[in-house]
């Protein structure tokens, strides 16, 4: 009887941690189901929750000085939007100019790629031949649909993401404008004083280290772009600023940017060059600097405690890219950030705080483990 009982008492207590574990896979396949079906109305209320996280130690700052919340959430917004305006303008009138070139870019293209690989034509001729030897059937008149063409598509979304970008901005200046409502109401719902501190921690921590990843990274962006468009004007290449102004926009995506940069850099230098040698060397220098970027400049301005794992950064840009596309390539990063914040101070998720983070010191018994199982010592470098 008594071991009966026992076993009866192991088997209830371990059924609730299956429970729970059954619980926690539906909640997210729930939650993500949602994310998928509501970007229209999740983004731009994310958006406006990042950017009031982001300005709110500005809107503090401008408190000071006498201003109060409403006006300076205003001068914020204002400020934004005409620096995104600007940049949209000068972006605008470069790609509308190199749009205008000469009508035969892509056929130019291709036959600076058939001499820079001496392959292409070949592979056809083959096909040909193939083609020839099988007997090819006569071809016949078909009728072809086509599908409406990327700006009238672009048209047909213009109203939506019109309406997104209002909700989003009306909703940012208000959370700006409240002041510091959402501490009053975090610090009137907690139920004790230990909660209190700790959820006070949590927002403070996620709003400034937000602040200043944002602001490091966009002066780092700034300083790319200079060198980028110093760098191609150096080299012969046209529209520098355009490529200065690219690279401080695209350095925003993780990883994905730099690649489109590159890319597009070798896609002009393929038109502009005659040798087409010649046109790998912008893509070299726009690779170089943006790799001397990411791997020398960032890690020092960042700080140690605001570096991410490379590995979650990727799968977390693909997973936002795949559940809010652009918006979600913009928004990886900074989520990735409030979560990785959030875990250092709540004591249950320090362990998926330690796996978001990048590379750190191990212990001696760490090491230990390591070592035994890899049959040598596990050589990390020192990060401060």
């Amino acid at each position: 009887m008594t071991s009966d009982a026992s076993s009866n008492s192991d088997e209830t207590l371990r059924a609730p941690s299956h429970q729970g574990w059954a619980l926690v896979g539906i909640f997210w396949i729930m939650a993500l189901s949602v994310l998928t079906i509501a970007p229209g109305l999740i983004v731009p209320i994310v958006t406006a929750m990042m950017l009031a996280l982001i300005f709110s130690p500005v809107r503090r700052a401008m408190d000071r000085f006498g201003f109060s919340s409403g006006v300076s959430a205003a001068i914020i917004l204002l400020t934004l939007l005409g620096s995104i305006g600007t940049l949209g303008y000068f972006v605008s009138g470069a790609v509308q100019d190199r749009l205008a070139g000469p009508p035969h870019m892509i056929e130019e293209i291709g036959d600076k790629l058939n001499e820079l690989t001496g392959t292409v034509q070949p592979v056809m001729d083959a096909t040909e031949q193939i083609e020839h030897i099988a007997g090819k059937e006569p071809a016949t008149d078909t009728v072809t649909i086509r599908e409406p063409g990327f700006l009238a598509g672009f048209t047909d979304k213009m109203p939506v993401m019109a309406g997104q970008v209002v909700i989003c901005l009306t909703l940012a200046f208000f959370l700006i404008a409240s002041g510091d409502l959402f501490y009053e109401k975090l610090v009137q719902v907690m139920p004790t004083l230990k909660d209190k501190r700790r959820a006070l921690a949590v927002a403070r921590a996620i709003e400034n280290q937000l602040s200043v990843y944002l602001l490091t990274i966009t002066l780092i962006n700034m300083g790319l772009g200079v060198a980028i468009g110093l760098a191609m004007w150096a080299i012969g290449m046209p529209d520098p600023v355009l490529f200065g102004l690219a690279g401080f926009l695209l350095n925003y995506i993780p990883y994905i940017g730099a690649m489109a940069g590159v890319g597009i850099s070798f896609l002009v230098a393929l038109v502009s060059f005659d040798s087409a040698a010649a046109a790998i060397l912008p893509a070299v220098v726009y690779w170089g600097l943006t790799s001397f970027e990411g791997q020398f400049v960032t890690p020092v301005m960042v700080g140690r405690r605001l570096r991410l794992n490379a590995v979650v950064v990727l799968v977390s840009f693909a997973l936002w890219a795949w559940l809010w596309s652009f918006m979600g390539m913009l928004l990886s990063t900074p989520m990735l950030l409030t979560m990785k914040v959030v875990s250092d101070h709540v004591p249950g998720m320090s362990g998926f705080g330690k796996f978001l983070a990048d590379r750190d010191e191990l212990s001696r018994s760490d090491r230990r483990i390591l070592k035994f199982i890899f049959g040598r010592d596990v050589q990390l470098s020192k990060r401060q």
